[in-house]
């Protein structure tokens, strides 16, 4: 039994010692590898891999060969010589152009294969961003990846990828939306930039604030990236809807009349194609295989996008576009909102008594804040009030509100009235348009219509809470707002 150990112990020993000197000689070639490769720069490694000869002339072609061989990191991923056959001659010949495609391909930073999960967005040199996954860069596949080098990491594609546009950039090259893209280039404006302004003072005259001459500058803003969105950020991520000629005509048809201004044909045009352009971008990128029912707005409006009604799909640097022969939507309660007027918000008030802001529960246990004031004890010329500015387009109105009487044991009387001017009239002067007064109930809860009530006009409505006539001291009234509501009939 002893001699069958001593063999059997000799012969693991043997075994064991193969094994240490196999693993230790893996282990020197792998040491020597990494060390090899550290010891490049991403520019030697690429000038050093046979299949990447005709990137590594473009990278000398463009300046890059000495970006890559800085001490900065970054990733490169290289088409390889059969991908590059396929680049646009018009890119090869043009300096700019061929800038861009080799920028395309290059980021700041390490990305290995294992950072993105599932991708990853990336900005490149070329200012454009990229979908990288674990086995692709954009729509080419990783065929050889994680290549470490002193600054930086190198993957090797199958094809090449050129420099996508952004959403403005497409809306401005596609012949499929003339009138669209018009507009918005009419939006373009000169603004002073005041932000390294050095103040001198405040001229007493008109309020402007005047500013040392060379510390401002004239800029160019577009209306629509201000109010809207930008849609030639880079930074931003999503969907954009781009009407043909025909669908713009029908839509600014549709929701011309919301917009009148009786004053000016051209102010009522531009009004119009302003609300059809602004309920276009999306916050998110839905491609055609995951585009939702009903897609919601920057803007808030809910829009449907029929498949059968998408003309053309254009991914962008900045997310996708589609032109569209038409867009489906709710108008009224949706494209022309419902209106609420929040009684603790307003623009200027009339009362001879301190103001009680309140937020309380109603019979449901819903917190709800409202205005009171309670000590109303005459009735001058004009009327106490509460004032509130909103905008509201040209359609027909619902009129509600809900008011509280938690004040008196009996009801009192209170009114809403409507003004395009911000003064309210003494009892000689013109008469607003009124819902007339109502009765506010002792601890009613509920909201109550008042009427119907149309603008003449899109733009700015004065509201007025306006307190009861008649009133005296041995007969106080009261004014009372939770809110008010305008909703669209017509």
């Amino acid at each position: 039994m002893m001699i069958n150990f001593k063999i059997r112990y000799t012969l693991l020993l043997f075994a064991a010692c193969i094994s240490l000197q196999a693993c230790k000689k893996a282990w020197q070639d792998h040491t020597a590898i990494t060390i090899e490769a550290l010891n490049k720069t991403l520019i030697q490694q690429i000038n050093e891999t046979p299949d990447l000869s005709t990137f590594s002339t473009y990278l000398v072609k463009t300046g890059y060969d000495k970006v890559l061989a800085s001490s900065k990191s970054y990733t490169v991923w290289a088409p390889t010589n059969t991908a590059m056959q396929t680049i646009d001659a018009a890119i090869l010949a043009d300096t700019a152009k061929l800038r861009l495609f080799v920028a395309n391909h290059i980021s700041y930073q390490e990305y290995f294969t294992t950072a993105p999960n599932p991708s990853l967005v990336i900005r490149t040199l070329s200012g454009k961003n990229i979908i990288f996954t674990p086995a692709t860069f954009e729509e080419a596949k990783i065929v050889k990846g994680n290549v470490y080098v002193k600054n930086g990491v190198l993957h090797t594609i199958d094809q090449a990828s050129g420099t996508k546009q952004n959403a403005y950039e497409f809306m401005m090259s596609t012949g499929l939306s003339t009138k669209q893209r018009g507009f918005i280039q009419s939006l373009f404006h000169t603004e002073i930039d005041t932000s390294k302004g050095v103040k001198l003072y405040t001229d007493p005259i008109t309020k402007k604030t005047i500013y040392q001459a060379g510390t401002t500058f004239p800029v160019t803003k577009n209306t629509y990236f201000q109010r809207v969105s930008d849609i030639s950020s880079e930074d931003s991520l999503l969907t954009y809807i781009i009407l043909s000629d025909v669908a713009y005509d029908a839509e600014k048809a549709k929701i011309g009349r919301y917009y009148n201004l009786s004053t000016s044909a051209t102010k009522t045009d531009t009004l119009t194609q302003f609300a059809v352009v602004k309920d276009l971008v999306v916050n998110h990128v839905y491609t055609i295989d995951n585009l939702p029912d009903t897609l919601t707005t920057v803007s808030g409006v809910k829009i449907h996008l029929d498949r059968s009604a998408i003309i053309q799909t254009q991914k962008l640097s900045n997310g996708i576009a589609y032109v569209v022969s038409s867009i489906g939507y709710q108008i009224l309660q949706n494209k022309i909102p419902v209106i609420y007027i929040q009684g603790e918000l307003p623009d200027s008030v009339r009362v001879p008594s301190t103001l009680s802001i309140r937020t309380k529960k109603d019979l449901n246990d819903v917190k709800y804040t409202d205005m009171q004031s309670r000590s109303i004890t005459s009735s001058p010329d004009p009327l106490y009030y509460y004032r509130y500015k909103t905008t509201v387009n040209s359609a027909q109105y619902k009129v509600y509100w809900r008011a509280v009487n938690d004040i008196f044991t009996t009801s009192f009387n209170q009114k809403v009235d409507f003004s395009a001017t911000r003064y309210y009239p003494k009892a000689v002067e013109t008469p607003l348009a009124t819902m007339g007064y109502k009765a506010v109930a002792v601890s009613d809860y509920s909201e109550v219509y008042l009427g119907l009530y149309t603008p003449a006009n899109y733009g700015t409505l004065y509201t007025f809470l306006v307190s009861a006539t008649g009133v005296v001291s041995t007969a106080p009234s009261a004014l009372s707002l939770d809110y008010i509501k305008l909703v669209p009939v017509n």
